[in-house]
């Protein structure tokens, strides 16, 4: 037996996105604090896996690359050509390799991903009656199975089942082929369990992390629900204090106005009409209210983009200071701040981003592969906005080569054009008309009254 399929056995969770686990356990009375507490916790986690957002594994991707690394099996092939020679026993080996891929690349996800755990115990036994036919028949080539079938057990069992049921695979791997004569092998053959616990530690110990990405996601989502409340909050509250005097103000002179309708109708239409002026300015105020919620600012968009990246992993290089931004521009570089930060985290997979600002243009630089669509419908409205403005935008690759090309946003306002004015200083600077001839008739009309 020889070490070769380690390789297998570690490769069959490629990346922490398969092995996302849910939810925290239930019934573990007494679970108490610190270590043991923790092992507890994670002995009696449940099988279940979640789904971790757009990253997470499902079945297709599941079979492309868990099929790779079926490859393995070619050791179980060549074991059995080397031992037999009759057509029946190779047939009989082949089929049932055939089957144990069918199980581990269609049945295992469609338990792990799809929650069809109705056919958890049918899978398990299935994987395991392929390798407990094959190898009194076959041979011993058909150990190399055990390795799938421990990460398969990872998968699919708590902790506190799959641990004594992964060392028992081991034990076997190590112990039983030297006992087996016409297998033809020497010694304890650690090439075989080595691969089997490498495996099953490393999901072990992805599912750990996963499960930690699971949760943290959980606590930005419920951040955001709390931001959201107090927002809400923020704006009921406003709302009230801004409203609030205004309408009782507004009832007690309509119910004025009622009473005197009869008695002083003069009166009667004097607080109805200052009803209906505080009225319009309520509106008015409300109005203003609510266009300050929608504001952009740029001074708010770096706020709001340092904690964003800091809460996605992003290594955030923002300018101190915005003071040079003249006042008319700030709004519009809000928007450019806003969309940038969006495609570094929604898009690009960046790990540092870059926003640099003066008086007239504003620059946003990521280190990632870029937005999934440079044409889409957050460029393009900022498009929109940077050519009411008069400015130009730039989108595309930050660098020619490297790893990643990166992404780059940059947006220039022209200054405005010098505007000539000859002969118009003094008349302009008095607020007087702008055309000359004007201007001379004025200044003519003038000095004759002062006449």
């Amino acid at each position: 037996m020889t070490p070769r399929r380690a390789g297998a056995a570690s490769a069959q969770r490629p990346d922490g996105e398969t092995m996302t686990m849910a939810g925290r356990v239930a019934g573990a009375a007494g679970g108490g604090a610190g270590t043991a507490g923790a092992l507890r916790r994670w002995l009696l986690q449940p099988a279940q896996l979640e789904r971790a957002g757009r990253a997470s594994m499902d079945g297709w991707r599941w079979r492309r690359i868990t099929s790779v690394f079926l490859v393995y099996l070619s050791y179980a092939v060549s074991d059995m050509f080397a031992l037999h020679d009759g057509p029946g026993v190779i047939v009989f080996g082949c089929a049932l390799i055939v089957a144990f891929c069918l199980l581990y690349l269609w049945v295992v996800p469609l338990v792990a991903f799809r929650d069809r755990w109705e056919l958890r115990v049918p899978l398990l036994l299935g994987m395991t009656a392929c390798i407990a036919a094959y190898l009194p028949v076959v041979g011993g080539g058909g150990l190399v199975m055990s390795v799938y079938l421990a990460v398969t057990l990872v998968l699919l069992l708590r902790p506190v089942a799959s641990i004594p049921l992964v060392f028992a695979i081991a034990a076997v791997d190590t112990w039983l082929p030297e006992h087996i004569e016409w297998w033809n092998v020497q010694g304890e053959q650690w090439s075989l369990s080595g691969p089997a616990l490498f495996a099953s530690l490393t999901a072990y110990g992805i599912r750990v992390g996963t499960r930690n990405q699971v949760e943290l996601s959980r606590a930005h989502q419920e951040i955001e629900r709390l931001a959201k409340e107090q927002e809400r909050l923020r704006i009921a509250r406003d709302l009230h204090d801004l409203l609030g005097h205004a309408l009782t103000t507004i009832t007690v002179k309509a119910e004025l106005a009622s009473k005197l309708a009869r008695r002083d109708p003069a009166r009667a239409a004097t607080e109805m009409a200052e009803v209906a002026a505080l009225g319009r300015q309520g509106l008015a105020d409300v109005r203003a209210t609510v266009a300050g919620y929608r504001e952009v600012s740029l001074v708010t968009e770096l706020a709001a983009a340092r904690q964003v990246l800091a809460a996605a992993g992003i290594r955030a290089e923002l300018p101190a200071s915005v003071d040079e931004v003249p006042g008319a521009l700030r709004e519009l570089f809000g928007w450019v701040v806003r969309e940038g930060v969006t495609n570094a985290v929604r898009h690009s997979g960046a790990h540092h981003l870059r926003v640099t600002v003066d008086d007239r243009g504003i620059e946003v630089v990521d280190d990632g592969s870029g937005p999934a669509d440079a044409a889409g419908a957050g460029l393009a409205g900022l498009s929109e906005r940077v050519a009411a403005s008069g400015g130009r935008i730039e989108a595309g690759p930050a660098t020619a080569d490297g790893p990643t090309p990166g992404f780059r946003l940059r947006v220039v306002v022209a200054p405005p054009a010098p505007t000539d004015l000859p002969n118009r200083g003094v008349t302009q600077a008095t607020g007087g008309p702008a055309d000359p001839a004007t201007a001379t008739a004025t200044a003519t009309a003038t000095a004759t009254a002062r006449r």
